[in-house]
């Protein structure tokens, strides 16, 4: 006599397909949870059992059947479970909650087979019981009869529908079940092969480095540089440190299981944000899947496992610091981005990684050891301001730090606090420490140079003062106050908007009481600055000074407005005509090339 399921399953199949699961072979992962379960089961009800297994046949591209030798359903368990949508199969709840050790929870999953076949049928026997045979079809309907004999469990037949017969063949299935499977306490089997699809280590706490680095590779087809075990009261398993840098945006390639059943590959949500150079293989018990099962609910539980990671990780770095400074010092080389970006936020391992983080600065790259040990030094947040700066200091043997790059500046402030360091930011107006100020007679000499720069600076707000500093070959230093940059970045958003925003921005500006000025420091040592200062009318000084502002600038970093780059054009064809012997220029204050 046919049934009807208690459901509409042309809609569930719908939802399955298209909105649920993401691809049709976690049909497979269904009968393994299911499989799994059962035997779990019947290991309750038969203290002692352990003779647990799952056996695939296959008739390649057209036939599968998939068998457990668990607990198999009784008559009134198939109508219950084969039948209501929603309704667990477990025969033991605990306050409603499914017990830690059956991975399924929705008893919708065996409904996925509907994707890759047409029917289901079902044999099934409960140990010492009698043996019943269920089929469902996809119009909604089943049927469920007595049968004479089958071995105690369940089996599961399916019959592959058009254009799924690819999951029906041997290295697909074994390729999901080592997918989706690898993980799980109970053998599987591809009938006619003497080994288990599904062999790993069973207790990773007593497996050695070697070892460890062994499953590894073969488990995700790398050699890594580390690995790190990670035994917490929430997760199990390994974490692999990558040979190679990777990116920070990567967050897929693990294997993340929960009750030894795959559930994702991704880990944005367990792992936390820089992980990014770790591949792990982790099994969790407790945390609580999505609907979908492909990943973790947000709750409280999953906080505390991410927790637990960090700790993990933490304390085995710890540890290697000790016992293997030099192995901990590889990763650090490699990895160094993701490390600060984990120091910034944990106290501890800031303390542990922060001797071993390398840093740009005047003196080469040195290490957090070795700025404890460097004495007093700035830092200065610019790459391009830094590499302008670089020379100037390293000459006078003075430290300066370039934190330009991401998290170096959170990091060397978090050092000079937390070992009271003398290290400061770099503000312009301290550029005059690393300057030695002229005699009033030469600076009486360059009276003529100094007049000329300061009217063709002008009109960019800028003043020039005559300093010695090193190297020589650098002629000119540009420095600027805060609010001088804030004018400058007004300036450009002025230009680059319109309408409301444009009239805005040109209140502020003209709301300024009174315009700080940036310098243009003009070196001393330096042979061009002392040929200008001995010989030149003030047309070709302010030329060239002009053209050292710009390059100034750009050597500092700074973006040029509109006005600066006609400019450069301008004066570089005086200098032109100057050279040429033509005396005065020959364009006027507007013309451009």
């Amino acid at each position: 006599m046919p049934y009807r399921f208690q459901v509409n399953l042309g809609g569930i199949l719908d939802v399955l397909s298209n909105h649920l699961y993401k691809s049709p072979d976690v049909f497979l992962r269904e009968l393994l949870q299911n499989g799994v379960d059962a035997v779990t089961l019947r290991r309750k009800g038969q203290p002692g059992w352990d003779s647990g297994r799952i056996v695939i046949r296959l008739e390649p591209g057209r036939r599968l059947e998939f068998q457990d030798n668990g607990a198999g359903l009784s008559e009134e368990g198939i109508h219950r479970f084969l039948a209501i949508i929603g309704q667990s199969s477990k025969a033991e709840l605990i306050d409603g909650r499914i017990p830690e050790d059956y991975i399924g929870r929705f008893g919708i999953g065996l409904l996925s087979c509907f994707m890759v076949s047409d029917t289901i049928e079902i044999h099934t026997r409960t140990p010492g019981g009698p043996a019943h045979v269920w089929i469902g079809r996809a119009d909604g309907t089943y049927t469920l009869e007595p049968q004479d004999s089958c071995p105690e469990g369940t089996t599961v037949m399916l019959t592959a529908r058009p254009g799924a017969e690819h999951y029906f063949q041997p290295e697909t299935v074994e390729r999901l079940v080592r997918y989706y499977g690898l993980a799980l306490p109970v053998p599987v089997y591809l009938e006619g092969e003497p080994e288990r699809i599904n062999r790993i280590p069973e207790d990773f706490s007593a497996v050695n480095r070697s070892q460890l680095l062994s499953f590894g590779e073969w488990l995700f087809g790398e050699e890594f540089l580390d690995a790190i075990p990670i035994q917490t009261p929430h997760i199990s398993g390994v974490a692999y440190v990558l040979p190679c840098r990777t990116d920070v945006s990567v967050k897929v390639g693990h294997r993340i299981y929960l009750k030894q059943m795959l559930l994702t590959e991704r880990g944005d949500t367990l792992l936390p944000e820089w992980a990014f150079f770790l591949r792990c293989f982790l099994n969790t018990r407790s945390l609580r899947p999505t609907a979908s099962r492909e990943d973790f609910y947000e709750d409280g539980e999953l906080a505390a496992a991410r927790t637990e990671f960090s700790q993990a990780v933490g304390s085995y770095l710890a540890e290697l610091s000790q016992d293997a400074p030099e192995r901990l010092q590889r990763v650090v080389d490699i990895h160094a981005q993701a490390i600060k970006a984990m120091a910034i936020w944990d106290d501890s391992l800031f303390r542990l990684f922060i001797d071993y983080l390398p840093f740009e600065t005047s003196e080469g790259t040195m290490t957090g050891r070795a700025l404890k040990q460097a004495g007093a030094g700035a830092w200065v947040g610019s790459v391009p301001k830094f590499k302008q700066l670089r020379p100037l200091f390293m000459t006078q043997g003075r430290l300066l730090i370039c934190t330009g790059y991401t998290s170096d500046e959170e990091l060397v402030e978090k050092l000079a606090d937390d070992f009271s360091l003398p290290l400061e930011p770099l503000r312009e107006d301290q550029l005059e420490l690393v300057m030695e100020a002229p005699a009033p007679e030469e600076e009486q000499r360059a009276f003529a140079l100094l007049r000329a720069a300061d009217r063709g600076l002008k009109e960019f707000d800028c003043r020039a003062e005559l300093r010695r500093f090193l190297p020589g070959d650098l002629p000119a230093l540009y420095a600027m106050s805060d609010e001088v940059g804030f004018l400058r970045r007004l300036q450009s958003a002025q230009k680059d908007e319109g309408g409301l925003f444009s009239g805005a921005l040109a209140s502020l500006l003209e709301s300024a009481e009174t315009r700080p000025l940036a310098t243009l420091y003009l070196n001393q040592n330096s042979p061009l600055i002392q040929r200008l200062i001995e010989n030149g009318g003030a047309d070709l000084l302010q030329s060239v000074i002009r053209v050292l502002y710009i390059q100034a600038l750009l050597a500092g970093g700074h973006s040029l407005h509109g006005g600066e780059r006609k400019l450069l054009n301008r004066e570089l064809l005086r200098l032109v005509e100057f050279a040429g012997g033509q005396g005065k220029e020959k364009i006027s204050h507007d013309e451009t090339i």
